[in-house]
């Protein structure tokens, strides 16, 4: 009994907040210091260390700092927490009113600006405060789809101009489907039909198209494959037979014949 009560004393004592350690994993335009990192996060010196709420710590310092990505609070014994952070860098931007929302990968909201250049613009409007999240499935997704195709941020941001949702029906079954069309800054129209199967693979035969689309001119008129439309599909609920995903072009609302 004796010993029990003299860890439950020392835990109480010995192990807690008095030192505060800043881990920065990429380089960043604000640096943070380790008082205001205490500060924001809700802890005071003295606390108990190994009684901390972490996802309660990450999410008042995410809001607190809209462009801090918390990676990890980690508890070095017995006195000491390391915050391990990452600077969120933007990648989509959205209308909200007269001005625009800056999102992330993980569509949180970095800021409100008047400008959107070089980021890919979404099609609607929010209304959200910087350190929020947005919900618009499909968006995860996609970014995952680049990074599966060994596809960086810049790389895709470099060539997509913006994101937009359609809906289509299955030939076989004759149910919706929601895809994602992207512009490219060429100003060439891609549709990913039905993007919540193989994104990936359809990116993937997206990116393959590209590569070898001119050397259609051989067998169509150069303006038909400059102007087409791709759009990727996936054999599965078609009438095409394949393994994964096959394509076609569209030019002037009609069906190219290759």
């Amino acid at each position: 009994m004796v010993i029990v009560l003299t860890i439950v004393i020392l835990s109480f004592t010995l192990f807690t907040v008095q030192n505060v350690e800043v881990d920065m994993r990429t380089s960043s335009s604000y640096e943070y210091n380790a008082n205001e990192i205490l500060n924001a996060s809700g802890i005071s010196k003295g606390q108990n260390i190994m009684f901390l709420n972490k996802d309660e710590i990450s999410d008042k310092l995410e809001k607190t700092y809209p462009y801090m990505e918390v990676i990890n609070v980690e508890t070095k014994f017995p006195y000491t927490l390391v915050f391990h952070l990452a600077e969120r860098v933007g990648f989509y931007a959205i209308k909200s009113g007269d001005s625009f929302l800056i999102l992330d990968k993980d569509l949180k909201v970095l800021e409100k600006s008047e400008s959107v250049e070089g980021l890919i613009m979404l099609d609607g409007e929010l209304s959200l405060q910087a350190g929020e999240f947005a919900n618009i499935e499909g968006l995860k997704e996609l970014y995952d789809a680049f990074l599966s195709n060994n596809r960086s941020a810049q790389q895709a941001l470099a060539t997509f101009k913006s994101v937009e949702f359609f809906q289509s029906e299955n030939e076989i079954y004759h149910t919706d489907e929601m895809g994602i069309k992207l512009t490219l800054y060429s100003g060439r129209e891609v549709f990913l039909h039905n993007y919540s199967y193989l994104l990936a693979e359809k990116l993937a035969k997206f990116y393959a198209v590209l590569s070898e689309i001119f050397s259609l001119t051989n067998v169509l008129d150069e303006e038909v494959v400059k102007a087409s439309q791709i759009h990727i599909n996936n054999y599965i609920g078609s009438a095409q037979k394949g393994q994964t995903c096959y394509f076609y072009l569209m030019y002037q609302g009609e069906k190219v014949n290759i």
